[in-house]
């Protein structure tokens, strides 16, 4: 059925902590741009949900509902900031390949850990690595790259950084807290 159609929703799972695993796992299943990964944004959302939502959304075709209309000038901002780098990153949303690393718990309604997802640009060239941290997450994870050397082309999380540092064919990313989220875009060096 889902090659029939040219975009599909994810799931009915808008709103929960568990978006950007369910999101991961159908790149199994469907194209990554034609699955719609809903960021539902509510006033009341601090940053770091704000960035948790919409980091989840590179995930596939983002889309954003909710209370859009009223969220305050930096919350907005915000916003604005993730679309500008999805429009960098989309080419690689829509033409790469998935890997996915992490540690999960037992539950995913009730996630604890962290999860990655490296997708790497058809020519290998560039790569998307979208990170989520659960409950009890730990203070650095380690992902695995393909072909190194890489070198940070742009990023996107709540306060606009993130720590992290390439060691050979691996980076090592300070996940800051629980439930946060954070993109990276990669650059081959060589």
């Amino acid at each position: 059925m889902l090659a029939r159609t040219a975009m599909s929703s994810f799931s009915d799972a808008h709103e929960l902590v568990e978006i950007p695993i369910i999101a991961a796992n159908l790149h199994r299943l469907m194209l990554s741009g034609q699955s719609q990964i809903w960021a539902v944004l509510h006033q009341g959302d601090s940053d770091q949900r704000l960035a948790y939502s919409l980091a989840a959304t590179f995930l596939g075709r983002m889309c954003l509902s909710g209370e859009i209309a009223k969220l305050s000038k930096a919350q907005w901002e915000l916003v604005q900031r993730a679309i500008k780098f999805y429009r960098q990153v989309a080419p690689v949303i829509k033409h790469g390949t998935s890997r996915c690393f992490g540690e999960l718990g037992e539950s995913w309604r009730n996630p604890k850990g962290w999860q990655a997802i490296v997708r790497t640009s058809t020519d290998e060239y560039f790569a998307l690595i979208v990170i989520h941290t659960f409950a009890n997450a730990p203070g650095q994870i380690e992902i695995p790259l393909p072909k190194s050397p890489w070198k940070i082309a742009g990023q996107f999380s709540a306060d606009g950084t993130g720590k992290a540092i390439f060691s050979g064919s691996t980076l090592r990313v300070e996940t800051g807290s629980d439930f946060r989220g954070q993109v990276f875009r990669l650059r081959h060096a060589a």
